[in-house]
């Protein structure tokens, strides 16, 4: 399989600027997919990228040796596991700089290394509950009787970083590794601890400092070790700048650490000088905030760009860890969407460059879209036959300042839909419901099946969930800027079952059912669409009585209907545009002027009466509409028509000076119009106010 990137080489492009890096790991077992051990993946990531982090290889879970015979209960040694070996050597050979991921993390740690004599007493979980789901006896929680004490803990920290700094030192890798992520993801707002910490079992047996010991152990480990080793890399130990090449950058990594509480409980973290010590950033124990940059194409760059600036004023330097932008449109435009944020972004971080900001490494969370961790949202630059996708081209352009070009017109369909998710007509066995517009969000399983139904033979299941922000996905994208009446009928052992919207990070619960009984329960939400993104899901989730719990959920009969278009000028984007012949009006968005007294109304100011707006409606083309707006001018009249080659007049009525006036016109939009515009204009040429605009369809 060749590599076509026709002579384009990322590592090149961005040189000047940052490393720019991926992550991998290697084939093992029935993991077929992954990169190292694969030679066309393993080309073309030595050939395009000069950076390179293993995804799991050195992770805790796979290298604490807890079970080793030299373990004891003060002393954790690491314990490299076999891939990782592998994937250390296969750097050396290829002169791949290496990014160590990662030292402490709350997740994928053996819950024995908390334990006394490393064994583990969990609470166990209600036997009903398990008998009904077996694979919650994996996700029992630790029983604190079984914690070690602090000082103990402690030890067995230092010793395991001592221990793992030293195995790469004594083993040629001091010149591969680069920078290491010493603590990732240490902050979880949701888990309400007064200082923004996750409420891990490092942060329970330790305290709020065991990210300051981990640094300070990770230090005097590379420090130590640097020197102890330096002759055997050909280094005088007495020469400290040539020694300080042999010592890694030490890096705190997390994920959303550019939105501002998150990011305000990191940077007080690392500065607090607390019992009895100095702090990480006081004390010059770290190097650089890595942001790990899981991100969707619909993110804000901007604020991403802010809180990389602000880290970067407090550190040496910043690293993006984990990059992949998912993508959120599900139409032939997606991969364009995606490659639009891409060049956004790597304009803005060569443009923080240039500034002096130091950021000076990015790295890609993956290879190709097949490998990803977030499999279906293809987020990566590469697709599963290593050809290059249009975000790699963004990457391109970003530095060429080349153009991406324009979207692909899509046709809307404002239909109604309705899913029973029966056997279609001649049909033995239930479709993917993939075709149907539903997926699975977040890490699951989900299907059409006959056990368990709200009418008829068939409903959907999503029976294994790993998490609350999973759940069956579908897609709502056709109705963007529209207001749709959403109706399913829903059955879960949780309490209740909730409707979210997607993407974004702001999930915004739209509609809910009580489902504590058992049965079969609507779940109705009324919800208007924004119009200023290019997709728009909603999602099923749970609310539960305990945080580790994610219940099944069953969906029936889903019902999405079209409401109308409702225009109040509450948000970024909006139908009108200006009209005129000659004369052109100002317009704007104001909050001088609403029916409510308290939001938004769009203002004309002209000079001359032909000076108008006129409101788009071109997705209700083929339809018979009602179109409805409410006007507030000083002059005497108010019309409303269709335009056009040849305007045609609708309604008009007189206006009460100084009040809010509706007009209103039933309107039969063809199909052969190729747009569909509603324009207002008054008898005069005063300033003019349109609010609260609906149209509905007529059925």
């Amino acid at each position: 399989m060749a590599v076509k990137t026709n002579g384009r080489v990322l590592k090149d492009m961005y040189r000047e600027y940052f490393r720019v890096g991926v992550a991998c790991e290697r084939i093992n077992g029935q993991f077929t997919n992954h990169e190292i051990g694969n030679p066309e993946k393993e080309e073309l990531m030595s050939s395009q990228f000069n950076s390179m982090t293993f995804g799991n290889e050195l992770k805790p879970a796979y290298n604490m040796g807890f079970a080793d015979p030299t373990a004891t209960e003060e002393y954790l040694p690491f314990v490299i596991n076999p891939s990782a070996g592998e994937m250390l050597d296969w750097a050396r050979r290829n002169n791949m700089p290496v990014r160590g991921h990662v030292l402490v993390w709350h997740s994928q740690c053996p819950k024995e290394v908390f334990c006394k004599g490393y064994q583990p007493i969990t609470i166990p979980t209600d036997p009903e509950l398990l008998k009904e789901r077996p694979m919650l006896k994996h996700f029992e929680k630790l029983d604190p009787v079984c914690y070690v004490d602090r000082q103990t803990m402690l030890k067995r920290l230092q010793s395991y970083i001592f221990s793992l700094m030293e195995y790469m030192y004594q083993n040629g890798y001091a010149q591969t590794i680069y920078a290491w992520d010493v603590v990732n993801e240490a902050f979880e707002l949701d888990d309400a601890l007064p200082t923004g910490h996750r409420n891990s079992y490092w942060y329970q047996v330790i305290g709020a400092d065991f990210i300051y010991w981990a640094f300070r152990y990770a230090h005097d480990a590379v420090v130590e070790m640097s020197q102890k080793y330096a002759s055997r890399y050909g280094i005088d130990p007495a020469d400290e700048e040539a020694v300080r090449s042999l010592q890694p950058k030490l890096f705190y990594n997390d994920y959303n650490e550019w939105m501002a509480p998150k990011k305000a409980a990191i940077i007080a973290a690392l500065s607090k000088e607390e019992m009895g010590h100095g702090s990480v950033i006081g004390e010059k124990l770290i190097d650089g905030i890595g942001m790990q940059g899981h991100l969707s194409d619909n993110n804000d760059v901007g604020e991403y760009i802010a809180a990389l600036r602000e880290y970067a004023k407090l550190v040496d330097e910043v690293h993006i860890t984990e990059l992949d932008v998912k993508c959120t449109c599900t139409n032939q435009n997606a991969e364009y969407y995606q490659a639009v944020f891409y060049k956004q972004l790597f304009e803005e971080l060569v443009k923080a460059r240039k500034e002096g900001v130091n950021v000076t490494s990015v790295t890609l969370w993956g290879l190709t879209d097949d490998n990803s961790w977030i499999r279906g949202a293809n987020p990566l630059l590469f697709h599963k036959d290593l050809t290059p996708k249009r975000s790699y081209d963004a990457l391109e352009y970003a530095i060429t300042g080349e153009s991406l070009g324009e979207p692909q017109e899509i046709v809307i369909d404002l239909s109604d839909r309705y899913f029973d998710f029966e056997l279609p007509e001649g049909a033995t066995e239930p479709v993917d419901p993939e075709t149907l517009g539903f997926r699975m969000k977040g890490f699951g399983d989900f299907r059409i099946q006959d056990a368990v139904v709200h009418s008829g033979k068939y409903a959907l299941a999503n029976e294994r969930r790993f998490g609350g922000w999973s759940g069956i996905s579908v897609d709502v994208s056709d109705f963007i800027g529209q207001t749709i009446c959403f109706t399913a009928y829903v059955k879960s052992p949780a309490p209740a079952v909730v409707l979210k919207t997607d993407p974004g990070d702001e999930h915004v619960e739209i509609g809910c059912a009580e489902t504590a009984d058992g049965g079969w329960a609507e779940l109705t939400a009324r919800y208007k669409v924004p119009n200023d993104v290019h997709s728009m899901a909603f999602y099923f989730g749970t609310r539960e009585e305990k945080p580790d719990q994610f219940s099944p959920v069953y969906v029936d009969d889903v019902s999405i209907k079209l409401v109308g278009l409702e225009e109040s000028f509450e948000e970024k984007q909006n139908i009108a545009a200006i009209r005129g012949v000659g004369h052109l009006p100002l317009c704007f968005v104001t909050d001088k002027e609403s029916r409510d007294g308290q939001s938004h109304a769009y203002c004309i100011t002209r000079q001359e009466k032909d000076a108008t707006v006129k409101f788009n409606i071109s997705a209700y083309i083929g339809r018979k509409v009602t179109f409805t707006a409410y006007v507030k001018t000083a002059d005497k009249w108010i019309r409303m028509g269709l335009d056009g080659a040849v305007s045609r007049q609708l309604a008009e009525v007189e206006s009460r000076t100084g009040e809010w006036n509706r007009i209103s016109a039933e309107l039969d939009l063809t199909e052969d119009r190729k747009t569909a515009e509603v324009y207002i204009e008054t008898d005069g040429h005063a300033d003019y106010y349109v609010d609260d605009i609906f149209v509905s369809p007529i059925r």
